[in-house]
């Protein structure tokens, strides 16, 4: 089967890894796959097994370089049997290439694409917002849907697309991600110089509102840390505001998925702070790194994670509730264990090998 996806970008974060990692594995069973972007916008630190096509001329600004290779775009895919677009814009305009060859099309709906800039941390004028909510309800109105979770498909039903063809969920690769093999213990002991019964948490931090970094502080400041003792190790690719943090954070930019697995695997607990989320892959990165979870209740974490069996779940934008999952999980070594290792366990079921069948069951169906 040919392929062409298109993307807005291939950078490190989840949308991009989607395309890259179900790519991958579909060009290794055969398949030949294309990705298309906008010129300047491939900055991934490894070499991919699928074509990348780069179109248009390079542009500074991310929301102008979304549109600026659309033209381009329009001429260079390939000859293909269906078409996948990722994000509305390039949803419609698969839709719009895959009508003219009579060849089906897909939008691949990775969150709730209708209110994802709400938070305005991207578009701050609401004339442009109402244009993106336009586009988008009209994206998983006209062409068939593929989403990464129950809770997406939710979402876009609710904004008035019809249910979708196929539910392809995110994964991890268990040769990078997987817990430690040496026998260390997790006592919450850690091995930081001059830190004595200190539990490392991990996070993945973001400048963007609706990822809730803030309220993870929020929630640190109001621990007591005499009686729980923790650091904080915070994985980003962004600059952050750290200004209003009453204890330690250690800021890490890893160049590649083993630094980031190695990282996980630093500490005892790690926690997702999002308003909302189609999949979130890096709890379930987490879990197979073997760690204890704390989500916010922020819908397709729903698909991996369940409360008080492989994770704790708490409601978001509530720092109060939050600081006290994350103490309780500080204090309570045992539990903390039982929740760790049944993670572990249910983690095996979301491997990208086992991602990509589903993915490829449904687009020969697609096909027909």
């Amino acid at each position: 089967m040919k392929v062409a996806w298109l993307m807005p970008n291939l950078h490190i974060t989840g949308g991009a890894r989607v395309a890259v990692e179900l790519s991958d594995r579909m060009v290794e069973r055969g398949h030949d796959f294309s990705l298309l972007i906008p010129t300047g916008r491939y900055r991934l630190p490894y070499k991919l097994s699928a074509k990348v096509i780069e179109c248009g001329k390079p542009v500074k600004n991310p929301l102008i370089a979304v549109l600026s290779g659309m033209t381009s775009m329009m001429q260079k895919v390939p000859e293909v049997d269906v078409i996948i677009g990722c994000m509305p814009p390039y949803a419609l305009l698969a839709g719009k290439i895959a009508r003219k060859r009579g060849i089906p099309a897909v939008n691949y709906v990775l969150n709730d694409d209708v209110h994802f800039f709400d938070d305005k941390s991207f578009i701050r004028s609401e004339l442009l917002l109402k244009a993106y909510r336009s586009i988008a309800r009209r994206a998983i109105k006209s062409v068939t849907v593929f989403v990464n979770s129950h809770w997406t498909a939710v979402r876009c039903v609710s904004e008035g697309g019809g249910r979708p063809f196929a539910i392809v969920p995110h994964g991890f690769n268990p040769d990078v991600f997987f817990p430690v093999k040496d026998g260390k213990s997790r006592t919450g002991m850690s091995d930081l110089p001059g830190i004595k019964n200190s539990v490392r948490l991990i996070t993945v931090g973001r400048h963007i509102r609706w990822k809730g970094f803030n309220d993870l502080v929020d929630a640190l400041n109001l621990i007591d840390r005499n009686k729980y003792s923790f650091e904080l190790i915070v994985v980003s690719q962004d600059e952050l505001d750290i200004s209003k943090a009453d204890f330690n954070i250690t800021l890490n930019k890893p160049d590649n998925d083993r630094e980031l697995a190695d990282l996980y695997r630093s500490g005892e607990i790690f926690i997702h702070s999002s308003w909302f989320e189609g999949f979130g892959m890096p709890p379930l990165e987490a879990q197979a790194c073997g760690l204890a979870v704390i989500s916010t209740d922020c819908g397709g974490i729903r698909e991996f994670l369940r409360d008080k069996e492989n994770a704790l779940i708490v409601s978001p934008r509530e720092p109060r509730t939050l600081a006290w999952a994350i103490m309780k999980l500080i204090c309570d070594v045992g539990y903390r264990n039982k929740i760790a290792d049944r993670g572990l366990e249910d983690s095996v079921e979301f491997t990208w090998d086992k991602v990509a069948d589903r993915f490829e069951d449904a687009l020969e169906r697609l096909k027909g």
